[in-house]
């Protein structure tokens, strides 16, 4: 689930999967998406994609600065998921 997960917020940004989840701040990846504008734009994106799996009922979007990372956001989206199908 997760593997699709990054799928989809890699297409709601409109980047490669490696270019969103290569280890690079969110600030470098918010820069590098010709469609998201500002950090509203990357939530969306996140939650979306939550959505687009349907498991948004199921979670929480963390608590995030620009200095993350999108796969430390996909691993605590991933922990809540696990949590939740204990």
């Amino acid at each position: 689930m997760l593997t699709e997960l990054r799928t989809h917020v890699a297409r709601r940004l409109n980047l490669p999967q490696e270019e969103v989840f290569a280890g690079q701040p969110l600030s470098a990846v918010l820069a590098a998406s010709p469609t998201a504008i500002n950090s509203i734009d990357l939530l969306d994106a996140f939650a979306g994609a939550l959505a687009d799996v349907g498991v948004d009922e199921d979670v929480e979007l963390p608590t995030m600065t620009l200095d993350h990372t999108a796969e430390e956001v996909v691993t605590a989206l991933g922990k809540q998921l696990a949590a939740t199908s204990s």
